[in-house]
């Protein structure tokens, strides 16, 4: 990984970043199991979101992501942004940062907290590009039934994000339809 001013880091090290800034942001946060791992969720669990708050784990481990690429120099972070969409997200978006890279041709990251219930700033909807198209909302849902712990999501948004900066992220798309690529082997198709 590396951009115009020479400036490399393996993906270890900015991994390694990640980890050590969200353990300042995310201080006082607490990570959870997933509740059911071995029993299908109940059906009441599928409307209810008994905790949204605890969401704010996501957001805390996004901010790690934008303090380690500011910090390693491959990105300008610009907080409170005004982002254009190139399809809105499907999330209620209550404030954004996008991470410009120094790299020529790579895509801006969007990082945007997003609400759940109705608690702002407990999820996270990350965009790549200019204007920025979804790639992905973290949580999926936030409901109790679709709850798969804390590792599970910030492993899927650890994995998102690293796309974008890889290089891996690809979106292909005629009219309404899309395909998108994030790991170089996994397609998402949406309609």
């Amino acid at each position: 990984m590396g951009c115009d001013d020479d400036v490399v880091v393996t993906e270890a090290e900015l991994l390694a970043s990640v980890d050590a800034a969200f353990d300042v942001i995310g201080r006082g946060l607490r990570s959870w199991p997933a509740p059911h791992p071995h029993r299908q969720p109940l059906d009441e669990e599928y409307s209810r979101v008994t905790d949204p708050g605890k969401w704010r784990i996501v957001g805390a481990r996004a901010d790690g992501w934008r303090v380690a690429l500011a910090d390693a120099g491959l990105a300008v972070a610009e907080q409170d942004a005004a982002v254009r969409w190139h399809v809105r997200p499907g999330t209620i978006v209550t404030r954004t940062a996008r991470l410009v890279p120094h790299a020529a041709g790579a895509l801006p990251l969007v990082l945007a907290r997003s609400r759940i219930e109705d608690v702002d700033d407990t999820g996270v909807t990350l965009g790549a590009g200019e204007p920025a198209v979804p790639v992905g909302a973290f949580p999926y849902c936030g409901c109790d039934a679709c709850d798969d712990g804390a590792r599970y999501e910030l492993d899927q948004l650890d994995s998102s994000i690293l796309a974008v900066v890889l290089g891996r992220f690809r979106r292909l798309s005629q009219g309404d339809r899309g395909v998108t690529e994030l790991s170089g082997t996994s397609w998402l198709g949406e309609s």
